[in-house]
C-alpha cells in the first residue's frame, strides 16, 4: 500500500493496525466508541468496588482488634 493512499489507525481496542483509505479516514465509528466507553466504565466500576470492599474490612477488623 503507498503510504499516500492510506493511513495508519492504532485501534487500542482491537490492539493493531488497521489499515483504510484516506476518504474513510472522516468516518466515525460510533458503535466501537460505545463499546470502548462501556468497557472503560465497568472497569471504573469494579475497581471502585474493590477499593471499598478492602476499606469496609479494614473497617470491621479494626473494629474486631479494638474490641479485644
Amino acid at each position: 500500500m503507498n503510504s499516500e493512499q492510506s493511513i495508519v489507525i492504532e485501534n487500542s481496542v482491537d490492539e493493531g493496525l488497521i489499515y483504510r483509505p484516506k476518504d474513510s479516514s472522516k468516518k466515525v465509528y460510533i458503535n466501537k466508541l460505545i463499546s470502548r466507553h462501556n468497557k472503560q466504565k465497568t472497569k471504573e466500576k469494579i475497581e471502585t468496588l474493590i477499593f471499598v470492599s478492602l476499606a469496609c474490612m479494614l473497617v470491621v477488623i479494626s473494629g474486631i482488634l479494638v474490641s479485644l
